[in-house]
């Protein structure tokens, strides 16, 4: 297992493709994998988790029954207005952060964005046990203002532009049953996986909508009465 996680290391550090896995990873391997890689590669601590994998189109797609999830690390996380340098195999993620207590109750929402990377040297390793090793291909995140009007904000839609053109849209309460389904999930499976959460812990709650590739451009992600973020990519 030391050979993986020290190629993995490398890898997610200098931003290169991922490198080939053992054939029939478990998954409960794979999760041990990712904390000790994200231990080595992140000099802070766990400040909250993604779902990953989160249609069951996906789930079904890639033979797993349930979402997956990644950590999230203050390094990981963008100022206000970033501008990021174009990286192949870059994808955008249009999501609900939701601030939750380590029991999954649900404290706050906010708009926000993931940043993603699935970059396989092997094409064919694209598989639960895989993702969850790499972090379930956690790259940056970029959250907004917190409201604590959770029911009903939840329920806005999100608007995704590059320049002019919509490049997405979609409900952003609607990923794995809305905000508090989506807590209480993420949190029961960060205490079955072994993961130390700290109080007021942020979830990311899976793709709204469709994924996008991250282009060249400036982008608004307009969120209703949760407000917007923007971000370019040069």
């Amino acid at each position: 297992m030391s050979g993986i996680i020290d190629r993995l290391f490398w890898a997610i550090k200098h931003g290169e493709p991922i490198p080939p896995f053992p054939e029939n990873l478990d998954i409960s391997d794979a999760y041990e994998i990712q904390k000790k890689v994200s231990e080595r590669i992140y000099s802070s601590k766990l400040v909250g988790l993604k779902a990953g994998v989160t249609s069951e189109e996906m789930q079904n797609a890639l033979r797993i029954s349930s979402p997956l999830i990644g950590g999230l690390f203050q390094e990981n996380r963008l100022d206000d207005n970033p501008k990021l340098t174009f990286r192949e195999g870059r994808l955008i993620e249009c999501e609900l952060g939701i601030f939750s207590d380590i029991n999954g109750n649900v404290q706050a929402v906010c708009p926000a964005i993931e940043f993603a990377v699935l970059d396989f040297e092997k094409k064919t390793d694209l598989s639960g046990p895989n993702l969850v090793a790499s972090n379930v291909a956690v790259e940056k995140f970029l959250l907004g203002k917190k409201s604590i009007d959770v029911d009903s904000l939840s329920k806005e839609k999100c608007s995704l532009f590059r320049g002019n053109t919509q490049v997405n849209g979609a409900y952003i309460g609607n990923s794995l049953g809305g905000p508090r389904e989506s807590a209480k999930f993420i949190a029961s499976e960060a205490l079955r996986r072994g993961y130390a959460l700290q109080e007021g812990c942020v979830f990311l709650s899976g793709a709204c909508g469709d994924v996008i590739k991250a282009e060249p451009g400036e982008y608004r992600a307009e969120f209703g009465g949760l407000g917007e973020l923007r971000f370019e990519i040069v």
